[in-house]
């Protein structure tokens, strides 16, 4: 799944598991027992399988209906290795499939000099809770002087990460997918700061309406 994980059998023990030659995954599969693991890292491809401890990945597929020439040509793909110790959920898995998928980019801008000194820093970071992921900082849909940031939890635990903005706003709430308020445990500000306190629930899904 795109915000969060599956955890999913090793063994083919019913006709169900048969059926399951591969299963689809985004960024990452992982194989892990107590105190030792290893991820299948990739940026392009969404079929996996898992058989004992054997673990592979579809390249390519090339049917030929309804087209004849589906996958045909020259293909492009980057995968790695990720050994990592403790379980998955102890692991980095997550944050070095993000690394992967997402590379850091350099690219020349001009700074306003109002934000000069933001230069160095980023607008919006998370600390306190590891498992916590912050995902995307885009401009709000409706409204062009506000802007969404939405955040996951991505183990499968409760957390409360403090997230923090180099931004000044005026206002913050908590919004849906379709970017409308909604109800829910309240997100803390703390005084005399543009940090926020952030509770989340496992796999949750958080989305904030900056208004500057």
């Amino acid at each position: 799944t795109q915000f969060g994980v599956v955890q999913r059998p090793t063994h083919r023990n019913t006709t169900w598991d048969m059926a399951k030659f591969e299963v689809c995954g985004h960024k990452f599969a992982d194989l892990s027992e107590f105190g030792y693991g290893v991820a299948l890292l990739n940026d392009c491809k969404y079929g996996f399988s898992t058989l004992g401890n054997s673990m592979s990945m579809s390249l390519l597929r090339a049917p030929k209906a309804p087209d004849e020439h589906s996958d045909m040509g020259h293909h492009s793909f980057r995968y790695a290795i990720y050994p990592h110790t403790g379980t998955f959920s102890e692991s980095n898995v997550v944050q070095e499939a993000y690394q992967f998928n997402v590379p850091l980019l350099e690219l020349p801008i001009t700074i306003p000099p109002q934000i000069s000194s933001l230069r160095k820093r980023p607008f919006f970071s998370v600390s306190g809770a590891r498992n916590v992921v912050l995902d995307t900082v885009k401009r709000a849909e409706d409204d062009k002087t506000s802007y969404i940031v939405r955040l996951y939890e991505a183990y499968g635990g409760h957390a409360r990460a403090l997230l923090t903005s180099r931004l000044p706003f005026s206002s913050v709430c908590k919004v849906n997918l379709l970017e409308e308020p909604m109800d829910g445990p309240g997100i803390e500000r703390l005084d005399h700061s543009t940090a926020l306190k952030v509770p989340f629930k496992p796999f949750e899904v958080v989305s904030l309406l900056f208004t500057l």
